[in-house]
């Protein structure tokens, strides 16, 4: 009898679980992890640059 009327409440969750799953992997694709290479040299420039600005 309850079954028909928490349908909807049900697909509404698995539906909020799967775009949560599926913003997870958005983020963890825009951002870069710290064992990327190209993000460490930006880093590490960056570093430098901040150590040069700040001996002026």
């Amino acid at each position: 009898m309850l079954g028909g009327i928490n349908n909807g409440l049900y697909f509404q969750g698995f539906g909020g679980f799967i775009g949560v799953a599926i913003l997870a992997l958005i983020l963890k694709w825009i951002f870069p992890t710290k064992k990327d290479p190209l993000a460490k040299a930006e880093r590490k420039a960056m570093k430098a640059s901040l150590r040069q600005l700040r001996r002026k």
